[in-house]
């Protein structure tokens, strides 16, 4: 079963059978009755295990809901990969700790479920909660080494910014090196191929493009330099895919969210925004005392390690390690919100057996993605501006972080010579890099800073102009993820789902055949608004997680969590029906040829 057009979510168990439920509609559709007993009716506990985007917004959704719902994580910081670290021990004079973190957040703007909950997250007298944290960054930049240009995108349609002064001669010069390169036909090529994309019904989109390599589909080769690496490499700017693996659909999907936005048709405001300071002080933190305030509980130092399988095929107890010993975790409903290579080490024979989609997540890869951060000691004289570089082997994405936070950097955090929070997500780890001729895997953490650094500067510096002096660097600081084990060898402890070629029928649904055990995080199927690597997924997913769970407990229907779908331009549904007719009889595109 395949989801809806338009945008929409697929039509879940509850929306085809509502609330009460439809014993002999569920029958015929092979899904198990949603009729809950009275004794289903009184089970309100709650365990979610895992504390990440995805499970503090299944415990936020249940908790408003009058469960009673506890978080168990094995660290002690909340947010998963979105949380920020502090550097212990660089703050004096009264100042916080510099603030590390797994690497940069963005808030995009085809984000539709996130902001909804942000807006509801209390943050002083902000009227719209921590979602008024977020400012625009002005420009989306893709960057070339050696002159090639540079590629400026403002992330507010023009009709609605005042150009910043200061970037508008970067923007024209990038144009005028970028429009050479600019060959006719291959313009051609792309304008056909996003428009396929655009206007292929959800089938097709599922039965054709899921199955389909995103560089085969845009016939990568033998195309020239900026080609290649433009719709080619492009993909990597949205972490955790590779263009080599990735789907059609997974990288089209991305490609055409970004358009829209830019174009000013995304569904919540400008393309391209960050928080105004770093994330768990501006997000997380707030989250997790609003939660607090609504009786949620939060347990750390409990790293889950197995589920027990009772006779009635029901999760029966969760079991966790911690310091002090084993630590059994009883519940009604468990939601498992870990990541990917965490949550299937959970699955038994016996729970395979009994829903065998859990058993094809064996097959899910994943892949390296983290960050690290440069502290200045002068403000980043680079743009303000989200930056890709195109041509550095590691993907790197930077941003200067200080002139976008409402504090003083220098009299907020560290030791009061530090001025500019230079963060950077590398996005490739297997390349081999200039300086050391090895991947990012390779290197000791010293070396990636210096391997990072030199890329940078390629990818930054260009006509004289000096944007990394060197001597800039008061320290850096690397995702305390990758760590060097015994032997030199680097190990990384919070890798991403990797979405490639035909992974989605691999991928679980929220709801899983157990009858009290659900998915959350970016690895489950979301149906909503986009489906690959995100806080908006994980978002999305937790939401269904606790529709799952709040249909099983037999809630009322005027308690359902509400999905937000995405935005499409006028009478691409039309488009969409007309494919859909041709998809059906077995006809391509009528633009694919």
């Amino acid at each position: 079963m395949t989801p809806s057009s338009g945008g929409n979510a697929m039509p879940g168990r509850r929306q085809m059978l509502g609330w009460g439920g439809s014993l002999a509609a569920a029958g015929a559709l092979g899904l198990r009755p949603v009729e809950a007993t009275a004794a289903q009716r009184a089970r309100t506990r709650v365990a979610v295990l895992g504390g990440g985007i995805g499970g503090l917004t299944a415990a936020h959704e249940l908790a408003e809901r009058g469960f009673d719902v506890t978080v168990y994580d094995r660290r002690a910081e909340w947010g998963g990969k979105a949380r920020s670290l502090p550097v212990t021990g660089t703050a004096t004079g009264g100042r916080r700790d510099l603030p590390g973190e797994h690497g940069h957040r963005g808030f995009f703007g085809f984000y539709s479920n996130l902001p909804d909950t942000m807006r509801r997250i209390p943050f002083g007298d902000r009227t719209h909660g921590v979602w008024d944290n977020l400012v625009t960054v002005p420009y989306f930049a893709f960057n070339r080494d050696n002159g090639k240009g540079d590629l400026y995108l403002p992330t507010i349609p023009p009709g609605t910014r005042t150009l910043d002064p200061a970037t508008l001669p970067a923007v024209i010069a990038g144009l005028l090196r970028t429009i050479p390169q600019l060959l006719p036909h291959e313009c051609v090529l792309l304008g056909r191929k996003l428009a396929v994309l655009m206007t292929s019904c959800d089938e097709r989109q599922f039965g054709q493009w899921e199955h389909t390599g995103w560089l085969d589909f845009i016939e990568y080769e033998g195309k020239s330099d900026f080609y290649q690496v433009m719709w080619g490499g492009s993909a990597k700017v949205i972490q955790a895919l590779r263009p080599e693996t990735a789907s059609t659909r997974t990288c089209g999907q991305g490609i055409s969210k970004i358009l829209y936005s830019m174009l000013g048709m995304g569904p919540d405001g400008p393309f391209d925004r960050i928080l105004d300071g770093p994330t768990s002080e501006r997000f997380i933190d707030p989250w997790v005392r609003h939660l607090t305030s609504l009786g949620v509980r939060f347990v750390t130092g409990h790293l889950v390690e197995s589920l027990e399988l009772g006779s009635d095929g029901r999760i029966a107890a969760a079991h966790a390690r911690t310091a002090a010993g084993p630590a059994r975790i009883d519940a009604d409903w468990y939601v498992a919100a870990l990541p990917v290579d965490r949550v299937r080490q959970l699955w038994s024979p016996e729970i395979r057996a009994a829903d065998p989609q859990l058993a094809k997540m064996d097959r899910l890869r994943t892949a390296w993605c983290q960050g690290i951060m440069y502290y200045l000691k002068e403000t980043f004289r680079g743009p303000i501006a989200h930056l890709s570089l195109m041509d550095s082997p590691w993907a790197l994405c930077p941003v200067g972080q200080s002139r976008f936070w409402s504090e003083p950097f220098t009299e907020t955090w560290g030791d009061g010579t530090a001025a500019e929070s230079l963060s950077v997500v590398i996005s490739d780890w297997d390349t081999p890099g200039p300086l050391y001729g090895r991947p990012a895997k390779e290197c000791t953490p010293k070396e990636i800073s210096e391997e990072v650094w030199a890329q940078m500067k390629a990818g930054l510096e260009d006509n004289g102009d000096v944007v990394l002096p060197d001597g800039i660097v008061h320290s850096w600081f690397l995702d305390p993820a990758v760590a060097q084990i015994a032997g030199g060898r680097l190990e990384n402890d919070d890798t991403y789902f990797l979405n490639d070629v035909s992974s989605w029928e691999l991928r679980s649904e929220s709801v899983t055949a157990l009858p009290n055990l659900f998915l959350a995080g970016d690895h489950v199927r979301a149906h909503s608004n986009l489906d690959f690597t995100t806080m908006e997924t994980a978002n999305e997913t937790g939401r269904r997680a606790a529709n799952g769970v709040l249909e099983a407990a037999g809630a009322d229907g005027a308690d359902e969590v509400r999905l937000f779908g995405g935005v499409e331009p006028p009478g691409f549904a039309e488009l969409k029906a007309a494919d859909r007719i041709r998809y059906r009889l077995g006809l391509p595109h009528v633009l694919d040829f």
